[in-house]
């Protein structure tokens, strides 16, 4: 008996033994597999690895051991909890950066957290500029870092001649101050999250240099510094200002006749003055409709400013409308008021407004409705009086969502299934049931009567 069990133990060894032989073989013929491509495709392999998985690779073969010293795309993050991990990251960044060929480089992602000397953030940057950096992204997540750490790192990101994309990240420690000299004349994508705007002039030079701009992003920014935004730009082709808040003295001007693409989402006070013209171009809009009234109690009545902008935007094919219902629904019923949008094919409510079949019968050849449920309060809904005519002849998709089982819910999608004419596919997304729920829900939407044959049901 005892003989059998070492048997089996020695057994049991040697297939142990065996696996671990056939796993390293596998190994060493994948590594010899790789090593067959040629350099550009493994570099490119590699580009996509975490830098210290990338350089790690050297020890894989003798052919490996430089390789990773000619990657263009380099990603260093130092977000790091405790000091000593900061410390091997500013000394590993410092030696690869010394090792790496001189040779360009595509792409250069930093992220720093609290910790990371500003000196070593000004040199790994410039080192980026230096060797023709085409994408870079700077983003900085401590409150520590001030505006003087970084003046000429300033100088040397504005008037680089090779980049294509820039992406500053940034809590509102830091001012943005544009140099006079500022130059970026392949600028492509600008994108400017969690800044503040030294003066008016600083951002007016910044767009003004960048002379082939398609596309910019504002996000977050702090703009208590300006009196106006002014974005005035011959090529820019998307545009999003969103997330933040405008004072009431405050101007923003927007003149893009190239325009395609316009996401705009920040609250204003009804005195605040928007300017939108030279907008003919435009197919795509997303709009948050949001006031603010001077103290911040309630919301103001004054519609005025969102009627301006609706009208700005009448040539769009595709319209996202959303914001505060009370003033959506203040401007919706007044339908004398709403401009005609001859082009509009796609539209996207971030409620059922009250209203909202005014908004309809102004869209003359819209073919997809859609409403977003999640703010849907009962009050909302009541039967229009008349029936939109794109409804009944042109609407061939709707989607529901955010659908959460009121009855009033059940209303609106009856009402939409009984009248649109011409009417393909119906989606509805339910919101946190149950798959029998679901079942019974999908039951009862698909007995409601049809106004169109051709209509399908699709429950998610």
């Amino acid at each position: 008996m005892a003989i059998k069990r070492k048997q089996g133990f020695a057994n049991a060894e040697n297939l142990k033994t065996r696996d671990v032989k056939a796993r390293r073989i596998d190994e060493e013929d994948l590594a010899d597999r790789l090593s067959e491509l040629p350099d550009h495709v493994i570099l490119h392999i590699m580009s996509s690895l975490p830098i210290k998985e990338a350089v790690r690779t050297c020890l894989l073969s003798t052919r490996w051991k430089d390789l990773f010293t000619s990657i263009s795309n380099i990603e260093l993050d130092g977000v790091l909890r405790n000091k000593a991990l900061r410390n091997r990251f500013m000394k590993f960044s410092d030696g690869f950066l010394s090792l790496r060929k001189d040779i360009s480089v595509d792409r250069f992602r930093l992220c720093c957290g609290p910790g990371i000397d500003h000196r070593k953030i000004n040199e790994w940057i410039l080192y980026a500029v230096r060797h023709g950096v085409r994408e870079l992204d700077l983003i900085f997540r401590s409150r520590s870092f001030e505006t003087r750490h970084f003046t000429e790192l300033e100088f040397a990101v504005f008037t680089c001649k090779t980049l294509l994309t820039l992406r500053l990240f940034n809590l509102p420690s830091l001012v943005l101050t544009i140099p006079t000299h500022c130059c970026l004349p392949k600028l492509k994508v600008l994108h400017l999250t969690f800044l503040k705007f030294s003066d008016d002039e600083s951002i007016r030079r910044l767009l003004s240099s960048c002379y082939s701009l398609e596309e910019l992003l504002v996000e977050s920014c702090e703009l208590s510094n300006l009196n106006k935004l002014s974005v005035c730009h011959p090529t820019l082709k998307r545009l999003t200002i969103n997330d933040g808040h405008i004072d009431h003295s405050y101007e923003l001007e927007i003149n893009t006749p190239n325009l395609v693409c316009f996401d705009f989402g920040y609250f204003y006070c009804e005195e605040t003055r928007l300017s939108l013209i030279n907008l003919n171009s435009l197919s795509e809009a997303r709009i948050c409709i949001g006031f603010i009234a001077k103290m911040f109690s309630n919301y103001c009545n004054d519609t005025a400013s969102a009627f301006d902008l609706m009208r700005a935007l009448s040539c769009v094919q595709s319209f996202h409308l959303t914001g505060i219902c009370l003033q959506i629904q203040a401007m919706l019923q007044s339908p004398s008021l709403i401009p005609e949008f001859p082009n509009l094919t796609s539209l996207k409510m971030g409620a059922c407004y009250a209203g909202w079949e005014n908004m309809l019968a102004r869209c003359p050849c819209l073919e997809t409705l859609a409403f977003e449920l999640e703010d849907f309060d009962p009050v909302d809904w009541h039967t229009p009086k008349k029936d939109p005519s794109c409804l009944q002849h042109h609407i061939k998709a709707i989607k529901i969502f955010a659908l959460k089982r009121k009855h009033v819910e059940f209303q609106l999608i009856g009402y939409l299934l009984k009248k649109a004419g011409v009417l393909e596919c119906l989606t509805v997304e339910i919101e946190s049931v149950t798959k029998r729920e679901q079942r019974m829900m999908s039951k009862n939407i698909c007995a409601l009567p049809k106004a169109s044959k051709k209509c399908h049901i699709l429950i998610i």
